[in-house]
């Protein structure tokens, strides 16, 4: 009997984990085909010019030779994507929160939040600026500013659409309001904010480059803006793929950690 029951939870198991690599084994091939369609366009064929796109081994030994100022750059990139992300997104879950809560909230506070959400935050920098300079201050703001957004938008319209049954189940019980946006309304909407988080990795990474285009020290949109200059696309694809290995690693681990705090819901 034992046995019998190890083997039939085990096929599921094998099931899964045989889809999941199917589907893996299907996006490493799709970065493979890119790849060698990179490297024939450039290298092979050699139709593409190298200033307008440099082949991959041209890439590889510029990447090389200024590999550990690279990632000086992709570090201080990073930490800050990283402290504006958290920062912007916790406080818009909070004011979202209360705006929900409070309707004398929410009526001192959509006027402004409706008022500044349609203004791109690149349009902002030069102010900026002017007001933090060219340090780490001025991105952290503007890149929180554009996260906070996101959530306190994101936290309102799913707070809005729980299920009233839940709350008037937890009201009847002798819950009070704070223990019901505790203990109800917070664990309800939970996958809608993990959703809102992510979207905030993409946009966090899009403000703090372009903030670092327009003024950095150093930074990945600093080492981009300046091989831009020269020319030297090599710097401008490293830069690139850069980005995208840093926001792709910190989305994995956002979804593993999604994965594990939503284990309760129905995939």
């Amino acid at each position: 009997m034992p046995d019998t029951r190890v083997i039939v939870n085990s096929e599921p198991a094998d099931a899964r984990l045989t889809e999941q690599l199917k589907w893996v084994g299907i996006s490493l091939f799709t970065l493979l085909v890119l790849f060698f369609v990179w490297w024939l366009l450039t290298a092979g064929i050699k139709i593409v010019k190298p200033l307008y796109f440099p082949a991959p081994s041209s890439v590889w030994e510029t990447f090389l030779q200024m590999h550990q100022r690279i990632w000086v750059h992709a570090l201080a990139t990073l930490i800050r994507v990283v402290v504006s992300w958290l920062t912007g997104s916790l406080l818009g879950i909070v004011v979202g929160l209360l705006m929900v809560r409070s309707r004398f909230v929410q009526a001192i506070l959509s006027p402004v939040i409706e008022g500044l959400r349609p203004i791109p935050p690149v349009a902002l920098i030069p102010l900026v600026i002017v007001w933090f300079g060219v340090g780490d201050n001025g991105k952290i703001f503007l890149t929180s500013l554009a996260c906070f957004m996101v959530l306190v938008v994101n936290t309102v319209v799913s707070a809005k659409n729980v299920n009233p049954v839940f709350v008037q189940a937890a009201r009847s019980l002798g819950a009070s309001e704070t223990k019901i946006y505790l203990t109800v309304v917070l664990p309800a909407i939970i996958p809608e904010l993990l959703s809102g988080f992510r979207i905030g990795i993409a946009l966090a990474f899009a403000i703090t480059v372009a903030a670092e285009f327009m003024g950095a020290e150093y930074g990945i949109g600093y080492l981009i803006m300046q091989a831009s200059r020269t020319l030297n696309t090599e710097v401008v694809i490293i830069g690139t793929l850069i980005i995208g290995l840093e926001a792709f690693l910190l989305e994995r681990l956002l979804q593993v950690c999604s994965d594990y705090i939503t284990r309760w819901t129905e995939k």
